[in-house]
């Protein structure tokens, strides 16, 4: 069980309870009174606490639910007050505004300047021009309130909430609208929470005047609750859910499903101090019987679904980078503790956080201030390093609080809570004083109190001082009051704009680098060690030659979207996707093809060193990813050879943005299903990598004119030092050179330029091709720079040189693309890389849908293959047959086998077989009787620059347009 240590034993409370405050004094001030003041002016939202009801549903959110971003409760309050002291008077500063008090508002946030605040807020129901949760500013100085998007057609164009500045003065919220999709109004392409059938609410970058609209994530999840670090970093919650299948839990079995009896959620699983109030039990541990209890019908009849929610706290850079867990636990061990979650975390000046902890289904909406040691915690339990001391969380209020619904917590609850911000480490806090009452008389909770006389919670609100554990009242409470959120008017003076740590390399201007330790290590595993000796063993040249290791490239790619608008026009157009049943639709094949990923740019390419390491320059303020290739351009995750280690090499599955002159570093990959968040760039994580021996050291039997200058340096590291230049290059150039060989082995180098391209380089810009620069980027379209390599003339080394093309052979009836040239061809021809229209579909491109044509063959008992005509005839395929997936075949099982996979390069074996020696692609080839003789007829007839470029276009999803602009709609 997870604990919160107390700062705090005794209870040092100044001030009346429960008994109500005065408003108004005169004569000096008390020492009391003057340890609460401030000149800050101060603001909080006040409502009557709802009633929670009965949640019996795995789906129902209770009132001000922090899962459910959209609900409207009017009734709330946004008050302002000069300055922290009794005296003060409040301010309701939106009833004139909305010109009723049937609004609700919440999410308030204040400037690092400390003049304005930002909150969300929503009109009266009948308020035509604000009938959705909106974003608004409030000036302290002048009292004037303005909605952020000033039309009200775009304000009311989606759901706004939770919004907090960045320290570059913009507004970063949470919104339905999700913009990166176009107007859903016109069709609506929004990512949506399926079991709440509520459009995601992402987060939305956006001025202060309304201008320069982006939206920075993405996924079927909330996230919420945003607020900027003082280093320019945004945290925020994400709600999301996990679903678990059960196979041994029936219906007649289990009780109909009941929140109130069986638990369901997840989440975090805190503890809840050090000890437990006398008539409360820790938190029960679920058995697979409660799991069956709280679970809904699965897809098959035997089957029931148990689901998790799932509250993570994530980081962002304000522009949309680098969105990684930042802390708590993905996958708590589950117990009804999993409902304790975090409220708004604000940072503190130390690079902490400080939250409200609450049950999630506590019906006083209460629990306790908890600071979150962030800095030097991943989530409970699992501190960043072995020499850390503490706990990950630690209460910062007097006495023990309990957080469990219609349970006794003789020290209270507290429902808001914000920091004073001038260094004295004060806090205004929401507190409610538990009551019991006994014939009408109310008195303090003791320990023996029980739930039976538990009287309603009375908040107001409070000076908290966690370094003398005192307690003074600034707001008074009254009956049924509840304080939701609390800002200060302070400034910060700490809060900088984010840059991330800066490179001390000679790069271009708009470039950044990102240093990867090792791609061989896994969450601080040498995945090396094996099959390969470990990554001692990898970086020794003695024992491991480059051509041992597929591993040899990191390739940039620049992520695109197809723009909304062109998404809904071809989803929509008659022709492409007839709505009256005449053809099939073809959705967004037109220009995602065969492809099911994201659009891609190649942007550049960077050597891996021996021990799995790599420096990579990017284009700086360029949403990108990365993948690892081998010598050839083929991406290594899909290798099926036996004793490979390295799968886990996929495409880096989230977007990166770095500054100009930024250096991001990271230690190696991550298994997803951990609960270490990997991506932190505050602090240093154990590594595979043993790195250099010592300071101003060459590696062991590498060349020793390479020095580390520092002990644990990397090779990437020692080579770059030692060059005094990063050599990465552009996307223009896949090039090779051996340094680490002793001496040098010039007889590896290898340069694979667009250079050598005779057809169309996938640049639109013509200077790139003399002088390529961070703005330059490949764009590989099938049409412009695919087809014309089927259609150049060229001479074919098999046949006496002659001059034919690949079209010349594979075609209909049209004709040659090489006129003079030979090839037969003709309607018999099996493959036609004809570059009209397909004859049975005017729409779609002959030669792209049959390089993407399936065969299907059968793996005979004495493992010779078959080709099959037709695998739907009886008897054909007695084990049925398999998709292009597999790569362990079944004898009497078919399997189907395409020419190109948009799977990618390696997966398209077939292809490349026939031109290049690779053998990392060896486990998807066919040999059928003729296939040798075909190999030997086609090779030399493509170049290394065109294999690279199709390897390129494959591995980047096999799309007719990774530039959406250059896509044209049919005519009839």
């Amino acid at each position: 069980m997870n604990t919160l240590r107390k700062r705090v034993i005794g209870l040092g409370l100044v001030g009346i309870a429960f008994l109500g405050l005065g408003g108004c004094f005169e004569g000096e001030l008390s020492d009391n009174e003057q340890s609460m003041m401030s000149d800050q002016p101060f603001a909080y939202v006040v409502r009557d606490y709802p009633d929670m009801g009965e949640a019996s549903s795995i789906d129902a959110r209770p009132p001000l639910d922090p899962r459910d971003p959209y609900a409207f409760n009017p009734g709330a309050r946004l008050m302002v007050r000069d300055r922290i002291a009794l005296s003060s008077a409040e301010k309701d500063i939106l009833t004139g505004y909305f010109g009723s008090r049937h609004y609700d508002v919440k999410d308030v946030d204040v400037s690092p300047d400390g003049e304005r605040m930002v909150f969300a807020a929503h009109g009266p129901a009948n308020n035509t021009a604000h009938n959705t949760w909106n974003i608004y500013e409030y000036t302290f100085a002048s009292g004037r309130v303005r909605r952020i998007f000033a039309d009200d057609d775009m304000a009311n164009a989606g759901q706004d909430t939770n919004p907090a500045y960045t320290n570059e003065g913009r507004i970063v919220f949470s919104s339905s609208r999700q913009h990166g999709r176009g107007d859903w109004r016109l069709l609506d392409l929004r990512e949506y929470l399926a079991d709440f059938n509520e459009p995601a609410s992402l987060l939305h970058l956006v001025s202060r005047d309304g201008s320069n609209l982006a939206q920075i994530t993405f996924g079927e999840f909330h996230d919420i609750e945003p607020n900027t670090m003082n280093d320019g970093h945004v945290v925020f919650i994400r709600f999301g859910r996990l679903y678990e299948t059960l196979q041994d839990c029936t219906l007649e079995n289990i009780d109909d499903p009941n929140f109130n009896t069986h638990p369901h959620g997840g989440g975090y699983g805190q503890g809840n101090g050090n000890g437990f109030p006398p008539g409360l039990e820790e938190p029960k541990e679920w058995t697979e019987e409660d799991k069956c209890g709280a679970s809904v019908a699965g897809e098959v009849e035997s089957e029931r679904v148990f689901v998790e929610d799932v509250l993570s706290m994530y980081r962002i850079t304000p522009s949309g980078g680098n969105v990684h867990r930042y802390f708590g636990s993905l996958s708590e061990e589950f117990s009804d503790a999993s409902f304790i979650h975090y409220m708004d975390p604000i940072p503190l000046d130390d690079g902490n956080l400080i939250t409200i902890m609450r049950h999630i289904y506590n019906p006083n909406y209460g629990g306790d201030v908890v600071k979150i040691n962030s800095k030097n915690f991943f989530a409970v339990d699992q501190p960043i390093d072995e020499s850390v001391i503490g706990e990950a969380e630690e209460s910062m209020t007097p006495g023990l609080v309990n957080f469990y619904p219609k349970q006794v917590s003789p020290s209270g609850w507290y429902s808001a809570v914000a920091p004073y911000g001038d260094g004295s480490g004060r806090l205004l806090a929401s507190w409610a004083q538990c009551l019991v009452k006994d014939e009408n008389i109310s008195a303090v909770c003791e320990g023996a109190s029980t739930v039976e006389n538990l009287g309603e919670p009375q908040y107001g609100i409070w000076m908290v001082d966690p370094s003398d554990n005192t307690r003074l009242p600034v707001v008074r409470g009254h009956k049924r009051a509840l304080y939701t959120d609390i800002v200060i008017a302070s400034r910060n003076d700490l809060a900088q704009p984010y840059t991330g740590n800066r490179n001390d390399l000679n790069l271009e201007d708009n470039t950044a680098v990102f240093h990867i330790r090792s791609v061989y290590d896994r969450d601080g595993t040498d995945m090396a060690a094996l099959w390969d000796g470990g990554i001692e063993t990898r970086r020794d040249l003695s024992l491991t030659r480059p051509d041992d290791r597929s591993e040899r490239f990191i390739r940039v790619l620049g992520k695109r979207s197809i723009p909304p608008e062109l998404e809904q026009a071809i989803l929509t157009d008659e022709i492409l996707n007839p709505s009256d049943g005449s053809r099939p639709p073809l959705g967004l094949t037109p220009i995602l093809g065969s492809g099911g990923r994201g659009l891609y740019d190649v942007l550049s390419y960077a050597m891996v060193e021996p021990d799995g390491s790599a420096m990579v320059k990017v284009p700086a303020e360029t949403s990108f990813t990365f993948e690892v290739v081998n010598k050839y351009g083929k991406r290594v995750d899909l290798i099926a050879a036996d004793q490979y280690n390295y799968n886990y090499l996929t495409q880096h599955p989230n977007s990166l943005l770095l500054e100009d002159g930024e250096i991001l570093k990271c230690y190696g990959c991550h298994d997803p299903e951990l609960d270490i968040p990997h991506a932190r760039t505050d602090v240093e994580l154990a590594s595979a990598n043993p790195g250099a021996p010592g300071d101003a050291m060459p590696f062991p039997n590498a060349n020793p004119t390479i020095i580390a200058q520092n002990w644990k340096d990397t090779m990437a590291e020692a080579l770059a030092d030692s060059l005094g230049y990063l050599p990465t290059t552009w996307a223009d150039n896949l090039s090779y050179e051996d340094f680490w060989n002793n001496p040098p082995d010039d007889s590896l180098a290898f340069d694979v330029p667009y250079a050598g391209l005779t057809t169309l380089v996938p640049t639109d810009d013509p200077s790139c091709l003399t002088n390529w620069t961070p703005e330059c980027k490949a764009t590989i379209n099938y049409q412009e720079h695919i087809q014309p390599i089927w259609n150049a003339c060229r001479v074919n080394p098999n046949d006496n040189n002659a001059i034919t093309s690949c079209q010349n052979c594979h075609r209909a009836a049209e004709s040659k693309s090489c006129p003079e040239g030979g090839g037969g061809g003709g309607p018999g021809t099996g493959l036609m890389l004809g570059d009209g229209h397909a004859s049975w579909d005017g729409r779609q491109l002959e030669s792209y849908v049959e390089l993407f044509k399936p065969d299907y063959y059968l793996k005979q008992e004495n493992g010779e293959w078959v080709e099959i005509a037709d695998p739907d005839v009886d008897g054909a395929c007695p084990n049925g047959v398999e998709g292009d997936l597999s790569v362990e075949h079944e004898p009497g099982t078919c399997f189907s086998r395409r020419l190109m996979s948009a799977r990618g390069a390696i997966a398209s074996a077939r292809f490349f077989s026939l031109f290049d020696n690779d053998t990392d692609d060896d486990e998807y080839e066919v040999e059928v009787e003729g296939t040798d003789a075909i190999r030997q007829s086609h090779q030399g007839m493509l170049s290394r620059a065109e294999l690279r470029l199709i390897a390129e276009w494959l591995d980047s999803g096999a799309h007719l347009f990774n530039d959406p602009a250059e896509f044209k709609f049919p005519e009839e």
